[in-house]
């Protein structure tokens, strides 16, 4: 991919974040997914919680990247350049295909849960995810050869899978 982040000087040393949503706590509301700010520490519910609050705190303070708290999950976002990153090997972030890397993620976790492959037309992760839709997209890029070979790696490792 040809996108790049170029906030990353932004980053500060935030600590280990919350686990709630700062703002619903105390509203008292709910939260489905927590994200932590890189540049000042707040942490706020992710876009599929009711309120958005790390979202919105991107809109009121114009901090540019958080990260996710989800357990098992290393990314981070970028508001401004609308990027997902990872790190790389050296340390280094670098812009991942976002889509990709969540139905890998998710695929991972429901093959893990018993379903098996190919998942059914149609059918989607609890979080509501499109597990289905990414598994469609990702042969359909495989087969215009638009997958990288970390990608094809990637897929081929999950058990059950094939071309």
């Amino acid at each position: 991919m040809t996108t790049i982040c170029t906030h990353l000087d932004q980053v500060t040393d935030v600590g280990p974040g919350k686990d709630v949503c700062e703002t619903c706590a105390i509203t008292g509301g709910t939260w489905l997914h927590l994200r932590q700010c890189l540049v000042c520490g707040l942490t706020g519910c992710c876009d599929t919680s009711e309120h958005k609050h790390a979202s919105g705190h991107f809109r009121e303070t114009g901090h540019p990247l958080m990260r996710t708290l989800e357990t098992g999950q290393t990314w981070w976002y970028c508001f401004v350049d609308a990027a997902t990153l990872e790190a790389d090997n050296g340390g280094s972030r670098r812009v991942v295909d976002a889509f990709f890397a969540a139905g890998l993620w998710f695929a991972r976790e429901e093959l893990e849960a018993g379903r098996s492959l190919p998942f059914e037309p149609g059918s989607t992760a609890p979080d509501g995810f499109p597990i289905s839709v990414w598994e469609t997209t990702v042969r359909g890029r495989h087969r215009a050869g638009a997958l990288d070979a970390d990608q094809v790696a990637d897929v081929e490792a999950l058990p059950g899978w094939s071309w």
